[in-house]
């Protein structure tokens, strides 16, 4: 099993962050300070050393600090067992661009030497929100795992934007459509089936190794397309429809992702606010569980505000759990106090006002 980890971390033009640098441990990390200190900031730079654009998702051009200079660099000094390497990222505000040992690689390639499980607030609502924001935190888990799905992602996205351009002109063409569409279902039919074997070995972890969390059940209501074929007579069949309404109204970026609450026998949607969080926190740890399990890494995890609304023996059996993990993991919240049973156990930055990191 493969122990994986940030050692250094610095930050220049970041967010709230003129020039920082910290270091951390083998041991967790506790961040703690008042709202809008740069506590998220903080976890934010580190989720940009994995692929994506990071827990926040924003725009690269919104992550500097100074107004009108729109470049920001982040530097991190990162482990795998005893063997040491170096990740450099930063951007202009037109993309980014990653360095590994000093080479230029692809943000996809940071999957290969670190994994990364994250939650944030908003993460509470995700049952209430538009179905493309599951759809995101399955795919982001998929990639957990499986590193050409974010690929085959990005390329079906890119496909889907130029079907959608036909649509809109009203190009009613058949030859335009077909070679964008075969492309489509190849590619789709691929995103479907790796969303389905994941979310049919995640619910064996949610169902049989969560302890003192819900088991849930993720599925897909739509029935699984039967080949690439299949999904491209469907995308031929509903052009008619898709002119009308000027956008691809099948295919796998439409997909509903659904989660059900064993215990309560009901839709996870139903479920109190409380509940939909645990729900959240349950999944979370399972894909832990299985990056450990199938890849043989241990995940870092990012936890912002994660205990907020959580009483305190809930709060006990999350610390518990992550703990298990045995993995390095990043915890905030605006209060010390929530973290004393682990805090003796954990390296503690204080966030100020002033921007300081105190130790």
């Amino acid at each position: 099993m493969k122990s994986t980890g940030i050692v250094k971390l610095k930050l220049l033009n970041f967010r709230s962050y003129k020039s920082v640098e910290v270091e951390f441990s083998n041991l967790p990390t506790v961040i703690f300070g008042k709202n809008g200190v740069g506590k998220t900031n903080l976890l934010e730079a580190i989720s940009l050393l994995y692929s994506g654009k990071g827990l926040r998702k924003a725009n690269f051009s919104e992550m500097a600090k100074i107004p009108g200079n729109n470049s920001w660099k982040i530097e991190a000094l990162c482990k795998q067992d005893n063997n040491l390497f170096e990740i450099e990222t930063f951007s202009n505000g037109q993309g980014r661009e990653v360095y590994l040992d000093g080479k230029k690689t692809s943000q996809q390639s940071l999957g290969n030497y670190l994994k990364m499980v994250w939650f944030l607030p908003p993460m509470d609502r995700i049952w209430l929100e538009g179905s493309k924001d599951r759809r995101k935190f399955l795919d982001r888990m998929v990639f957990s795992i499986d590193t050409n799905h974010a690929k085959d992602c990005r390329q079906y996205e890119k496909l889907l934007r130029e079907r959608n351009r036909l649509l809109k002109d009203k190009i009613t063409d058949e030859s335009w459509y077909i070679a964008i569409e075969k492309q489509m279902a190849n590619i789709g039919y691929n995103i479907d089936l790796s969303r389905r074997r994941f979310i049919e070995t995640l619910n064996r972890s949610l169902k049989e190794e969560s302890i003192y969390f819900p088991a849930i059940k993720l599925f897909l209501p739509s029935e699984p397309w039967e080949s690439e074929h299949k999904l491209m007579i469907e995308y031929s069949e509903n052009r008619r429809k898709d002119l009308l309404t000027g956008r691809t109204n099948v295919g796998p970026h439409s997909t509903e992702i659904k989660g059900f609450y064993i215990e309560k026998n009901i839709e996870t949607k139903y479920c109190s606010t409380g509940e939909q969080k645990l729900s959240i926190i349950s999944i979370l740890l399972a894909n832990a569980r299985l990056i450990k399990e199938k890849i043989g890494i241990k995940p870092i995890l990012i936890l912002d505000e994660i205990t907020a609304h959580l009483d305190e023996k809930k709060r006990e059996y999350l610390f518990e759990e992550i703990l298990a993990l045995e993995s390095q993991f990043f915890i905030s919240g605006t209060e010390l106090e929530i973290f004393q049973s682990i805090s003796k156990k954990a390296t503690v930055l204080e966030l100020t006002l002033d921007g300081e990191i105190r130790i």
